[in-house]
């Protein structure tokens, strides 16, 4: 048995070399049947070992940078950082347990090694306990394994059924592989082997048919003018009250060599590190400063609204992105903006607030009392261009931005700050996810960062053009918007739940005969 939780340690730990900046995709397939092998024929007890160990190692390797934003600017002890660290993975490997829990418990009715096992029950559970990752808590749904076929011909897919959908293939094609090995490795040749190597064959050839498809076409008779300012703050600094006119100068010196006609300027998030209210002079300044050169600037900034009572205590703070340079002047409070909906848990609000306090309190992250805005926003308008917009982590949730997605978006815009994480693959691993956005949608996909990684990405998921992480710069870019929309775009989800459905009626029938 300890031989079997090494493995799958190892097959778990392996799967982050099929994400950025790795890209090795057919290591996801190697790790995740592994881990349906290993788990197949074990009882209860054994599989949700297997399962937490497989667990273990694909959220240690996947997400240790986590580590740097608790050592580093939580300013906590190395001991403790590495507490809650471990805390974190072993809470997120209960899902893989789970999974292989309910997969061993499934045996009576899905016979072990069989094509319902591998291909029917363990897709489907997966999906469950996935979902169930993706919104306990709010949900942590970072490195979904659909993401690692970015690179692979499966990117195809993304347009059609999205992300989930992407996820579900890829494990009805680790089942496949489990399948077809154990009947080889049993010297079984039969017409569900063959069927399977079938499959396998028509699932990868299959986009190749599709792969050259426009879904979506480019409007070259519009063109839009980026700059993307990258300040690269250090964010052991950039919350410190005397570090914020030394940031507000840097913006404005950075955005002043860039202002031109019909220029579009992108900040970070929360680039200005204080209050709205508080800043209502360099507002008005650069609100005057972008109309009289022709410019738009959409400015992050955290929005501390005062409810009727007018009491300091009584309000809401929003993680907020703003237009300044309109034709009507500033304002405050505006109405072409965006308030970021999905909230980061203790980074910028605390769940189960009157349990978990203590450990925000120990975090001490700065404005982690925030109020998420509304699910369903309207685009940011940008020099007439509009925007669908997602803050930071956002974007990783495609169904959000499917709810705020409209016919007319020219372009999706993203703007975050992954100071938090350093130099490590943590970023890199979020550029990916806004690619695959970019490539479900159909829509080039503007971002723009604090230290790293602005890029540019186009319709296809492709990075036009990105800047150096850690460098203080400006990334200009002239792009057409896109017009029509991907099936994805059109019907989010459903696809994806029509497939899990039929899957679901099959094992029901195969089960009742």
């Amino acid at each position: 048995m300890l031989k079997h939780l090494l493995l799958a340690l190892l097959f778990g730990s392996i799967a982050v070399f099929s994400y950025a900046p790795f890209h090795i995709w057919p290591l996801a397939f190697i790790s995740f049947t592994g881990f349906l092998w290993l788990i197949a024929d074990k009882s209860k007890k054994q599989a949700m070992l297997i399962g937490l160990s497989w667990g273990v190692g694909y959220f240690s390797a996947g997400v240790h940078w986590v580590y740097i934003s608790i050592k580093q600017y939580g300013e906590l002890p190395s001991p403790v950082a590495l507490i809650i660290l471990g805390l974190l993975i072993l809470y997120l490997s209960l899902y893989p347990m789970l999974f292989a829990f309910l997969l061993s418990s499934l045996k009576r009715f899905a016979m072990q090694f069989s094509l319902k096992q591998f291909v029917f029950a363990a897709p489907i559970l997966w999906q469950f306990t996935e979902f169930l990752r993706s919104n306990i808590l709010t949900g942590f749904s970072w490195l979904q394994l659909g993401y690692s076929q970015l690179d692979s011909p499966l990117r195809s897919y993304f347009p059609i059924i999205g992300i989930d959908g992407v996820t579900l293939l890829t494990t009805i094609l680790c089942g496949l592989l489990a399948y077809c090995l154990h009947q080889l490795t049993k010297r079984r040749i039969n017409k569900h082997l063959i069927g399977a190597f079938i499959a396998l064959f028509a699932v990868f050839v299959a986009p190749f048919s599709f792969n050259n498809i426009n879904w979506t076409t480019i409007d070259s008779h519009r063109v839009a003018d980026f700059s993307l300012i990258q300040a690269n703050i250090s964010q052991s600094i950039r919350w410190n009250r005397q570090q914020l006119n030394n940031t507000l100068d840097t913006y404005a010196e950075l955005t002043q060599a860039n202002l031109g006609q019909n220029k579009i300027i992108i900040w970070s998030e929360a680039s200005i590190t204080d209050y709205e209210i508080n800043q209502q002079p360099f507002l008005y300044y650069l609100d005057k400063l972008a109309r009289r050169h022709d410019s738009e600037i959409a400015v992050g900034i955290i929005d501390y609204r005062f409810k009727e009572s007018k009491y300091q205590e009584d309000a809401d703070v929003f993680n907020t992105l703003l237009v300044l340079g309109e034709k009507s002047p500033y304002q405050y409070p505006t109405t072409n903006r965006y308030q970021k909906h999905h909230l980061v848990p203790f980074g910028e609000f605390t769940p189960l607030s009157s349990l978990l306090k203590p450990i925000a309190n120990i975090l001490d992250i700065p404005m982690s009392t925030m109020q998420p805005g509304n699910s369903n926003q309207p685009p940011l308008k940008i020099k007439g261009f509009k925007f669908t917009t997602a803050i930071c982590y956002e974007v990783i949730l495609s169904d959000l931005i499917w709810k705020n997605f409209t016919a007319d978006t020219d372009f999706l815009l993203t703007v975050s700050n992954d100071a938090w994480f350093g130099n490590s693959i943590g970023p890199k691993q979020h550029l990916q996810m806004a690619q695959a956005r970019a490539l479900e949608f159909g829509r080039p996909l503007i971002r723009s960062t604090n230290t790293g990684i602005t890029a540019i990405i186009d319709h296809h998921g492709k990075i036009i053009k990105q800047l150096p992480q850690f460098e203080r710069a400006v990334l200009t870019q002239s792009l057409s918007p896109t017009t029509g929309l991907t099936p994805y775009a059109m019907w989010g989800n459903k696809l994806h739940i029509i497939i899990m459905l039929f899957m679901f009626i099959l094992l029901i029938i195969k089960k009742r005969s």
